[in-house]
């Protein structure tokens, strides 16, 4: 009796959500909507995708589905799935974005994501996290894989140059999309501007630009921006 009582209280135990998204209105409302739902709660939220991995990977606080904005400001979503996936199988994601689900649905399959869905689309959401959570894809037809498909396949295959830049790098190369000088960027992250070179040097080793032009360009398009 008591052990069908366990067993009953541990499948009607909600499962732990997470959210990463660097835009505090959409958060706001994705937490609102999920802590609705009796079966889900939210454990934590992040606006940076350097704050979730840290959260997943050195505080032991992965959820059972974690939501990635695709466009975060610090780094692209893509490449936090993706790095995630490449540690890990777990927690499942789910790739949530205000685009067109188009411009980010092969690339956030790629990255190991189990799913996207549209930010704004609040009556699917609870279904889609269920969804995922379950160990389906979603959509159905999309290239997406299960957590555990694309962890062996990502850390089997060589790693993505975006993947390899180091926080500080990101940082530079956002820092430098927006106009500012080594000056500037070395004032905002308190090192010197010779470490901003060294840096952004790195970053234009890492994704093969001859230029920190070029450079930028690549990181640009990697954020859809």
């Amino acid at each position: 009796m008591n052990v069908v009582q366990d067993n009953d209280d541990v499948e009607n135990r909600p499962f732990s959500i997470a959210i990463v998204d660097n835009d505090a209105i959409a958060l706001y409302a994705l937490r609102t909507l999920i802590e609705k739902t009796p079966t889900m709660r939210i454990i934590w939220t992040a606006t940076t995708g350097r704050e979730a991995l840290t959260r997943c990977l050195e505080d032991d606080a992965a959820p059972d589905v974690l939501l990635i904005d695709m466009a975060l400001s610090d780094m692209p979503g893509t490449v936090l799935c993706r790095r995630l996936r490449a540690s890990t199988p777990f927690p499942k994601v789910l790739a949530i974005t205000s685009y067109p689900l188009d411009i980010y649905e092969t690339e956030a399959a790629e990255a190991g994501a189990q799913g996207i869905i549209a930010k704004d689309d609040f009556k699917m959401l609870a279904q889609a996290i269920a969804i995922v959570h379950d160990g389906d894809v979603l959509p159905a037809n999309a290239p997406f894989e299960t957590a555990e498909n694309a962890y062996d396949r990502i850390r089997s295959t060589p790693a993505d140059p975006l993947t390899t830049l180091t926080f500080n790098e990101m940082k530079a190369l956002n820092l430098a999309s927006h106009g500012l000088s080594s000056k500037e960027i070395a004032k905002q992250m308190k090192v010197t501007p010779v470490t901003v070179r060294t840096y952004t040097l790195h970053a234009r080793t890492k994704l093969g630009a001859a230029t920190l032009g070029e450079a930028l360009v690549k990181w640009q398009r990697a954020k859809h921006v």
